[in-house]
């Protein structure tokens, strides 16, 4: 929070911030001394730099520290949502190679069937011409009596 130099309004929020040091800092461990926050008047419209005390920016650090955790419990339920999936899938692929199987062996137990009735209607046939052979007709077939053709 910053007061306005030029009209005295009161200034909640920084349009920009950024650490300060009096030192230049060495390492990424060295923590700066204070921040520097870019206002913008709402009343006025002026711009300028003030102070920003560290509790508003460790407020936002405690923001950030946050979302990563929540990120990376995100990532966790993303990683066993996979496990799961490929679980999944590879007890798929079992019982689709089970399946094809069960097929081919079905498809195998028809064909064997076909061929077994194929055989049996020739031999039908087969006697059938035998026993027309045998009655007499000869391979003619000989219309029953009651729809024979009147000659009237």
């Amino acid at each position: 929070m910053s007061i306005c130099p030029k009209c005295g309004t009161t200034v909640t929020k920084p349009v920009k911030s950024w650490p300060a040091s009096f030192a230049q800092v060495k390492s990424t461990e060295d923590k700066p001394q204070f921040f520097i926050g870019l206002f913008e008047c709402p009343a006025c419209k002026t711009k300028y730099r003030a102070r920003v005390w560290h509790r508003e920016q460790s407020t936002q650090t405690a923001n950030v520290k946050n979302e990563i955790e929540r990120i990376k419990g995100v990532r966790e339920e993303l990683m066993q949502t996979l496990k799961t999936l490929r679980e999944k899938i590879q007890t798929l692929e079992t019982e689709k190679k089970s399946l094809m199987g069960e097929v081919e062996s079905l498809r195998k137990a028809a064909e064997s069937r076909v061929t077994t009735l194929e055989s049996e209607v020739g031999q039908m046939r087969e006697e059938v011409k035998s026993l027309k052979e045998l009655l007499g007709n000869n391979g003619k077939e000989t219309v029953p009596p009651s729809q024979k053709p009147s000659s009237t």
